[in-house]
């Protein structure tokens, strides 16, 4: 990908999105978080003083600077003021333990972190193992050892930062850190133009427009929640941040007279299991956009008669992608729901978005025929460039311009995609993604633990639970919830196994490997998908 005139309406980097924004809808309410409203110029200047104040402290284009905290609206200024600098966003998910953070500090070579109060002492902890990142700065963390980022805006010069240079289509913007088949997480790479390519794409998938006043519930660390909010900047939509609990996202989406949202098939069902959900009113609402795992039949069919003027919407991408993928669209749903021969396409993630090329291939690279199972291969310049310092697992999963997903599928003879499988170990749980060996390596080192097994099994809550399959050493004894509760402080809290069997051993394959598949198949044999 290029520079070139006119491309992207003249953007060159991902923060020139809010400087379009303060120039074409100045006084246009921008961004809300609980009390905060602020116009898109408010958004823009609070997120320039924040960029110059960083450049005084040092921060280069190129520099990795970390963000660890909640959803917030200074979450939103600081990644836009460190794009507007040339700097690179790594994405920190908050909920992760002190040496999963130090890891990714290390890998990154993550210079500076800004941090909230929730997340400061963790952040302390891994910062301590990680001499290169020396500079912590603080959203509301009350704290004197920690630079206050209020401070920082408030002092620093509102002017738009200048670069030497435009800012190159090619050039770092993001590492979004998404976990790796050894269980260590990879950075995956985000450049500037890939992500001004990727909201395009997801605008026009997604339906997103300026005139939407919309809910962004993701947490911002995610694909999916830096999809939402650089999209809805993108188009000048009224953008709401909330840190997700069912009460406080039904009183906003009355409240602030929401018209879109985005949600997982977890959030959806915990906001319809509330007996009070009838109460709020929903009647702006028009596009739930939801992805991340597969909804139930059930859920969709009660969640279309409590909203039955509301449009259902999912896409189907991954972080590799960009977020760009395919696309079920809300007219594919109102078929499915009220015509008996295609309610089967409600099974399905629906068809390739603009801009994208979606194919199945096998274990050779070729692609299947129609209505073979293969792995789903991506195609877009919305796709990631690779992984941080990783060439190995680039050149796994990138082939000839293809980003090969790991989820298995099928194509109908319609251009349906319908998800089958996961090609990899991959357990989604809640919309989150956690491999197996992450929390494997955790209970494997317990004492009394000789060996582990982790699988995803089913679940009407979560898609899927995690289950550990455990084998104590000779003459050791624990019990489930004990171990369970080795993991806090290890592992972040998702990734905690929900149950464990004890047994006596594993199965294996000739060359020793233990065979995920074959215990996750007990579990799943009257399920429609695997997955």
């Amino acid at each position: 990908m290029h520079n070139g005139p006119g491309i992207f309406g003249g953007l060159t980097g991902v923060g020139d999105i809010l400087s379009r924004n303060a120039r074409v809808s100045e006084n246009k309410l921008g961004l809300v978080f609980e009390d905060v409203r602020l116009s898109w110029s408010d958004v823009n200047v609070r997120s320039c003083r924040f960029a110059n104040a960083m450049r005084e402290l040092g921060v280069r284009r190129g520099d990795r600077v970390g963000i660890f905290a909640r959803n917030s609206h200074q979450w939103v200024e600081s990644s836009f003021a460190l794009s507007k600098l040339g700097a690179i966003v790594v994405t920190i998910n908050n909920r992760l333990s002190p040496p999963e953070i130090t890891y990714i500090l290390e890998n990154s070579g993550v210079s500076m972190l800004i941090v909230a109060k929730s997340e400061l002492q963790n952040a302390k902890l891994a910062m301590a193992q990680v001499a290169a990142c020396e500079l912590l700065i603080g959203i509301e963390t009350e704290d004197e050892s920690v630079i206050d980022y209020e401070t920082m805006v408030a002092l620093g010069d509102p002017s738009e930062p200048v670069l030497d240079t435009p800012l190159a289509y090619d050039e770092p913007s993001m590492l979004l850190y998404t976990s790796g088949t050894t269980g260590f997480p990879k950075g995956a790479i985000y450049t500037h133009g890939s992500t001004l390519l990727g909201m395009f794409v997801h605008v026009h998938a997604i339906g997103s427009r300026g005139t939407h006043r919309v809910m962004l519930p993701s947490p911002l660390y995610s694909a999916a929640g830096t999809a939402g909010i650089y999209c809805a900047a993108y188009v000048g939509s009224t953008s709401v941040i909330v840190n997700f609990d069912a009460e406080r996202a039904l009183e906003t989406l009355a409240r602030e007279k929401i018209t879109f949202t985005n949600l997982v098939p977890t959030t959806i069902q915990r906001l319809l299991a509330r007996p009070d959900f009838e109460q709020y009113d929903l009647s702006a609402l028009d596009t739930i956009l939801y992805g991340g795992s597969p909804i139930p039949v059930a859920v969709l069919r009660e969640a279309k008669r409590k909203l039955p003027k509301c449009r259902f919407r999912q896409t189907f991408a991954s972080t590799e992608t960009g977020t760009a993928g395919t696309v079920l669209e809300p007219a594919d749903h109102e078929l499915a729901l009220t015509d008996p021969a295609y309610e089967h396409r409600l099974l399905s993630c629906g068809k390739p978005q603009v801009a994208v090329d979606v194919a199945i291939f096998d274990d050779k690279g070729l692609s299947v025929p129609v209505g073979t199972v293969g792995e789903i291969g991506v195609r877009t310049e919305a796709n990631i460039v690779g992984f941080w310092g990783n060439p190995q697992a680039t050149a796994e999963a990138i082939r000839d311009g293809w980003v090969l997903t790991g989820d298995l599928a099928r194509i109908d003879e319609d251009g349906y995609v319908y998800l089958v499988d996961r090609k990899k170990d991959l357990i989604v749980t809640g919309a989150f993604n956690v491999y197996p060996s992450e929390v494997e390596r955790v209970l494997q080192s317990h004492q009394s633990v000789y060996e582990v097994a982790v699988i995803g099994v089913p679940s009407v809550e979560w898609g899927e639970s995690i289950k550990a399959i455990v084998v104590l050493k000779p003459g050791r004894t624990i019990s489930a919830q004990d171990l369970i509760t080795w993991c806090d402080g290890r592992i972040a809290g998702y990734k905690k196994p929900k149950t464990i069997d004890f047994v006596d051993t594993l199965p294996r394959n000739p060359t020793g490997k233990v065979l995920h598949r074959q215990l996750r198949e007990p579990y799943w044999q009257q399920q429609d998908r695997k997955i």
